[in-house]
C-alpha cells in the first residue's frame, strides 16, 4: 500500500513542481537507492557488462548501472506528470521524431503494426505521442497489489489508449485489433510471464518474449521497434524502425524456424536501440542468471 499512497501523492504534486527540480529530486533518490541496495546494482552492473562488453572498464559500467536506476525514477516522475497531461499536446515534448515514416507505411498496409519497444527511456510516452493517431492497444505486465494495477492502468487510460494485463486473453484481443488493422504495442526486452524460450541477446542467451513475432506471423502484421529517449530535461526523442519478420503466408513451413529468425531480426533490433542510451535501460529485473557479488 506504501506504493499506492506515493504514487496518488507524486499524481498530485508532480503537476505543479517545475520538471527541472523534479528531475534533480529523481537523480538523488535514484543515487540513494544504487548505494542503499547490492542487489539492484548487481542487476543493473551485469546488463551494462553485457551491454558494453567483458572488457569495459568497472566505471564505465558503474556510471551506466547507476545510470539506469536514476531513469527508473526518473520513469515514475514523468508518469505522475503526464496523468493530467492533454494526449493532443505530447508532441510538444519531443525535440527530434525518426523513422515516422516506417511506421505510418506499415500501418496504411491496412494488416495491423506490432510496436515493439523496450525499458528504455520512458516507453509509455510512444502511447501519449502516437495514440490520438492510430487505433492503438498496449499490453502491460500484471502488477501487484491490485490497488497499484488499478491505480496504474486509470492513470494510463487517460490517454485515451487501451492498456490490457498480458495474459491469454490479452493474446486473443491483440489477434482481433491487428486483424482490424490496429496498432498493439508491448514491451519485449524482458520475460514477463515466464517460460519465454532463451535467445541470443548481448552476446549470451536469455530468456526473451516471442509474442510480438507470433503475432506478426499469424495476422501478417508488420513489426515496428520504437524507442524514447530523453535528450534533455523533460524532452524525448523518438525512433522507429520496421523489423523484417516472416508472416505464414510466405512461411518455409517450419513456424519455429520462422519464430527463431524474426526474433533475431528484433533482438539486433532491440541491441541496437539500447547501445544508443545504455544509462536509460531501467530494466531492473534479472534478464541473464545473476552475477555474484
Amino acid at each position: 500500500m506504501i506504493r499506492v499512497w506515493f504514487l496518488r501523492a507524486l499524481i498530485v504534486v508532480a503537476p505543479r513542481v517545475p520538471v527541472g527540480v523534479l528531475y534533480a529530486l529523481a537523480d538523488v533518490a535514484g543515487s540513494v537507492v544504487w548505494a542503499a541496495s547490492w542487489r539492484l546494482r548487481d542487476v543493473t552492473r551485469n546488463h551494462m557488462r553485457h551491454v558494453f562488453g567483458s572488457g569495459a572498464q568497472r566505471g564505465v559500467v558503474d556510471a551506466a548501472a547507476r545510470g539506469a536506476i536514476v531513469s527508473s525514477v526518473r520513469y515514475y516522475v514523468d508518469f505522475a506528470r503526464y496523468a493530467t497531461l492533454d494526449p493532443e499536446s505530447a508532441f510538444e515534448q519531443v525535440d527530434e521524431i525518426v523513422g515516422v515514416e516506417e511506421l505510418f507505411a506499415a500501418y496504411d498496409r491496412g494488416r495491423g503494426v506490432v510496436l515493439a519497444s523496450a525499458h528504455l527511456g520512458n516507453p509509455e510516452f510512444i502511447a501519449q505521442a502516437l495514440g490520438p493517431f492510430f487505433n492503438l492497444m498496449v499490453l502491460t505486465e500484471p502488477l501487484e497489489p491490485r490497488e497499484l494495477h488499478e491505480l496504474v492502468h486509470e492513470v494510463r487510460g487517460r490517454s485515451g489508449v487501451r492498456f490490457v494485463p498480458a495474459g491469454t486473453r490479452a493474446t486473443r484481443e491483440s489477434v482481433r485489433q491487428l486483424r482490424c488493422g490496429g496498432v498493439v504495442g508491448m514491451l519485449v526486452d524482458r520475460d514477463v510471464l515466464g517460460g519465454a524460450p532463451p535467445f541470443p541477446f548481448f552476446g549470451e542467451r536469455a530468456p526473451m518474449p516471442t509474442g510480438a513475432v507470433k503475432l506478426a506471423w499469424i495476422t501478417g502484421a508488420a513489426v515496428v521497434l520504437g524507442f524514447v529517449t530523453k535528450s534533455t530535461v523533460g524532452r524525448y526523442r523518438i525512433a522507429l524502425r520496421e523489423v523484417s519478420v516472416p508472416h505464414r503466408e510466405d512461411s518455409s513451413g517450419d513456424r519455429v524456424v520462422d519464430v527463431e529468425v524474426g526474433m533475431r531480426s528484433v533482438v539486433s533490433a532491440l541491441e541496437r536501440g539500447i547501445t544508443q542510451a545504455p544509462e536509460q535501460w531501467f530494466a531492473l529485473s534479472p534478464i541473464w542468471a545473476p552475477s555474484t557479488r
